[in-house]
This record gives C-alpha cells, structure tokens and sequence, in this order.
C-alpha cells in the first residue's frame, strides 16, 4: 500500500479544483437535464453550492482545525445550496464530513466512512428516493468498503470510486425510463461523478480527469444524441421555491408534511437553528407564509421553471441548427 499521506489543506485545495472543473463544465450537466422538470439549470445549482464551499473554507484562519475545516464545508454547503440538486449535493457533503469524523488522517478506512456517511444523510434528506438519480451514483460509488476489504492503496481506492461513479451514471437510463426516453443520463448523477473524478485528479497531481466528456458512453455504443424536450404539460408545478429558515422551534418532519402538500421535489434540511427549505409549488406565497410563522427566512429565490424549460428547449434548437465547421480546436 502508499504511505502517500494528504493534509487537510491538500483535500481542500482538491475541492477547490474539483469546483473549477464542475463550473468549467456546467453547461454539460445543463443540457442532460430532464428530471424531475426539464429545467436545464442542474449543474449550474451544483456549481454554485460547491462554490460556496470553497468561499466559506476560504474564510477559515491557517491552522483551522479539522472541526472547523468540516463546520465550514457543511455550513457553507446549505447556505449556498440551489436547486434540488444543489440541496441534496450539500447533504452529501454534510455526510462526507461527519463520516470523516473520529479519523486522525485522510486514509482508506476515512473514506469509507465518510462515503458511508454520505449516503444514509443523502437519503434521509429525501422523502422519495429515485433510482436512477444522483442517489443511485452516490450510492454505487460507495464502493470505498471494498477498497478497505482489497487493502487498495488510496489512488487506487479513489480511482475506484470514480470509475463506480461513472459507470452508474450510464446505468441512469436503464433505472428511470425519462432518461431512455430522451437519450440522456441523469444530469445530477453526472455532476456527482466530475466532482469525484475532478477531486481525485487534483488530489493525486493528475493533469486530467479519468473521462473526458462521455467518451466512454454506453460502453461500445455510439454517445447519447440529447433530444429536445417540449412536455412541460407533464409537468404539474410551476415555480421552484428555495430559501433559508432561522427557527429554533420548527419541526422538519411537520414541515416536509406541509411541503408534500403544496407541491413536490420538498426538501428541508439542516438543523436548528438554521435550515435549507426547497419545493416545487405553484403556490409559492403559502410556502413563505407557513416558514415565516415559525421564524424567519432570508435568500428567497422563487424560479419560475416553464420559463427555464423554455430557455434550455432553445438553446438546443440552437445547437442543432448552428453550422458545421469541418474542423475545430
């Protein structure tokens, strides 16, 4: 095995790297997206959430300790969490850092625990779990125990995680008929597995990721061809609703109930006394009016997502039509 050892400050400037690449990359992620709504915003909400990250750990004095260091990620994680795929991605990283806890160095056995971690705080976050999302890669890239089991070194155990990442975004379709439906993987999924694949990279002092782009699609078949997506009618809401919650007294459980009352895609997570509320509604005023009764809200961003679908359906007829050059560089 490496005796190869990384300090807190390797695995943040890692992230750091890792937030570059995604935010390089975004308008990849954008474009796949199709559920739950075709709004074409996915990997930006991702980008933003892990820059968040990294302007909140940049924040921390030399020498933070790694209390701090993880107080820092999970903090900045759910205040700057967008979108359903942002919310879910801070929680992610909330369980990397609290699976990391109780180990003194960035080892095999730590990963482990933290991808360990990650997946049971994901899951728990979401009322309806679906296959075929970026919980299904979270999930596969878990694999970090057999690495632990086949003493693999930690290049090799990370190179495991990244390449189980990959290969479970191109499972996505075959889990979540929309995705085969219209020739894409699940957008979320696919910005999970660049973070994963980016972070190593930069980690191991690596000039490239393990995958460029989806070279590797489908193992020998031709890359997926993306498709417009003009069935916003199968959508039943309108706005995307996200916004932080300063409570001392508010229930989560009863107030996820309320959220599954007014729309769908609810989310609230954190815990007192600050919390990260995100659902899909058409009734974005009642959503407002239950949190404000049980404390006080700030970073409103209501999005309405028809006008989003709109956006990326152009942008892709764009594309198709744009001309052709012969060679490019």
């Amino acid at each position: 095995m490496s005796t190869t050892t990384y300090s807190s400050n390797n695995v943040l400037n890692a992230v750091a790297a890792a937030a570059k690449v995604l935010d390089e990359r975004k308008e990849e992620v954008n474009r796949l997206n199709v559920f739950p709504v075709p709004d074409g915003d996915t990997g930006t909400n991702m980008s933003l959430t892990i820059q968040s990250v990294v302007s909140n750990v940049a924040n921390l004095p030399i020498g933070a300790s790694g209390a701090d260091i993880r107080k820092a990620v999970t903090t900045g994680a759910l205040m700057g969490a967008r979108g359903n795929s942002g919310v879910i991605t801070s929680q992610i990283l909330r369980g990397l850092c609290e699976g990391s806890q109780g180990f003194d160095e960035f080892d095999v056995e730590s990963i482990a625990g933290a991808f360990d971690r990650a997946r049971e705080v994901a899951f728990q976050a979401v009322r309806k779990p679906v296959e075929g999302t970026i919980l299904t890669v979270l999930r596969d890239s878990a694999a970090a125990k057999v690495a632990v089991e086949q003493e693999l070194s930690i290049p090799e155990a990370l190179d495991a995680i990244v390449a189980e990442a990959y290969a479970s975004v191109q499972r996505t379709p075959d889990l979540l008929p929309v995705l085969k439906e219209h020739g894409v993987v699940d957008a979320g999924g696919f910005g999970l597995a660049i973070l994963f694949d980016a972070f190593t990279a930069a980690l191991l002092g690596r000039s490239g990721t393990m995958v460029d782009e989806m070279s590797f699609a489908r193992g020998s078949h031709p890359k997926v061809e993306i498709e417009q997506v003009n069935d916003w009618e199968g959508s039943r809401y309108r706005y995307c609703n996200e916004f932080l919650v300063d409570s001392d007294t508010l229930d989560k459980d009863a107030a996820l109930e309320f959220l599954s009352t007014m729309g769908d895609c609810e989310l609230c997570v954190g815990e007192v006394p600050k919390f990260k509320v995100h659902v899909h509604s058409d009734h974005p005023d009642q959503v407002l009016k239950y949190f404000l009764d049980h404390g006080q809200i700030s970073e409103v961003f209501i999005h309405n997502m028809k006008l989003q679908s709109e956006e990326r359906t152009e942008k892709l007829e764009a594309e198709q039509h744009a001309e052709r050059k012969p060679l490019g560089v």
